[in-house]
């Protein structure tokens, strides 16, 4: 059982390393994506170098293709960071946090929650999206909840965003929508650095596959992302 363990925990971690190749933001005529609002999502971004390096099989309808074929929706983890319009393209790397080293910080477990139903096009009943006429305020409120469950910022709660409100009433509370949470719900951060390795805003990216808190296979999860710290570049710009 052991030799097995060890042997999944390698095949983990050559299968997340490969999970780093490019994504570019935007398409043709849409600088960030068709319902970008503010300063933060939905951003478009498209994986090339090479194109559908991403597993993008469990996004819905909704979040998907929007403007251009083989793209994504997404939204921005990081205050303090940014990302720039169509034609920049940026090395990608899968991970289970924002950031590297010292700076790792776990997804929230509201934000896994809230991105996978946005990512699957399937909320839960009782919440909804607008993928039509209303878009860009929904995707404001959602970049706000995300952001407050994430500390980033300085964004406040408020029973006003419905996302906000939404998560807290699943979890039961404010600090228990805000732990901790992994890729208990299959979403990730997209850990995006420029082409001199300095760090861009961190996006989610929804795998659809939630992985256990149990203790085994976060043990081999945390194998596979260390390998992926072994082969990230991170200089300050």
């Amino acid at each position: 059982m052991k030799r097995v363990l060890i042997a999944f925990a390698f095949v983990l971690l050559l299968a997340s390393a490969a999970m780093a190749d490019q994504v570019r933001v935007g398409y043709p005529g849409s600088s960030y994506g068709a319902y970008q609002t503010g300063i933060g999502g939905e951003f478009t971004l498209t994986p090339m170098n090479p194109t559908g390096w991403l597993d993008l099989t469990h996004y819905g309808a909704g979040a998907k293709d929007v403007g251009v074929a083989g793209s994504f929706q997404t939204f921005c983890v990081e205050g303090g960071e940014y990302i720039y319009p169509y034609s920049s393209t940026y090395d990608a790397v899968v991970q289970q946090y924002a950031g590297v080293g010292s700076n790792a910080d776990p997804i929230s477990k509201g934000t896994g929650w809230l991105y996978s139903q946005f990512a699957s096009s399937n909320w839960e009943s009782g919440l909804s999206y607008a993928y039509g006429a209303g878009r860009g305020s929904d995707a404001d409120l959602l970049q706000k909840a995300i952001w407050w469950l994430e500390g980033e910022e300085g964004i406040a709660y408020t029973d006003a965003n419905k996302y906000m409100a939404a998560v807290v009433s699943h979890f039961g509370s404010q600090s228990g929508a805000q732990a901790d949470g992994g890729a208990r719900f299959g979403v990730y951060a997209l850990h995006l650095t420029s082409a001199n390795g300095g760090p861009v805003q961190d996006q989610l990216y929804f795998s659809g596959v939630p992985v256990s808190d149990s203790g085994a296979t976060i043990a081999l999860l945390g194998l596979a992302i260390a390998g992926l710290g072994i082969v990230s570049r991170r200089f300050r710009i």
